[in-house]
């Protein structure tokens, strides 16, 4: 009896392990044949899952180092991207637009790096640019406030 349950049990979770796999590197090129029953996801329906956050044309994600939890406007965790764009370009793209999404800048700094930190109802986004030879790096990330 317990045989069976260990290996259903065992079944189960290698499932939900090439599931993960499947979703965590569906952004690299290199793996484009992990399973024959894994749905592509595009950068794009992954941007849309954050609707509360406006990400700048041409954004490449990092999906190897991002972690997030959630979607829509309940999501938290961190998301690590590249633009083609300079870092002052993408600084100014997120001044400009996350009040249009409902964040109220709190700070900014700038200097060898670029932050932003806002704040909308009960979380806290942190933008920190990082400028490049060509383009820039950037890290989101988005965490409930302290109370």
């Amino acid at each position: 009896m317990f045989r069976y349950i260990f290996l259903v049990l065992g079944t189960v979770f290698l499932v939900s392990c090439a599931q993960l796999g499947s979703i965590v590197q569906s952004g690299n090129s290199q793996n484009e044949d992990i399973s024959p029953f894994a749905t592509e996801i595009t950068e794009e329906e992954i941007l849309n899952q954050f609707s509360d956050v406006p990400f700048p044309p041409d954004t490449i994600l990092d999906l190897s180092k991002s972690v997030v939890v959630g979607a829509d406007e309940n999501w938290f965790g961190q998301i690590f991207f590249n633009s083609n764009r300079s870092s002052n370009e993408v600084f100014s793209y997120f001044k400009d637009h996350m009040p249009d999404t409902g964040w109220f800048l709190i700070m900014e700094q700038q200097g060898n790096q670029i932050f932003l930190v806002y704040e909308k109802d009960l979380r806290v986004a942190i933008v920190n640019i990082a400028r490049k030879r060509s383009g820039s790096e950037a890290i989101l990330a988005v965490g409930p406030r302290a109370q």
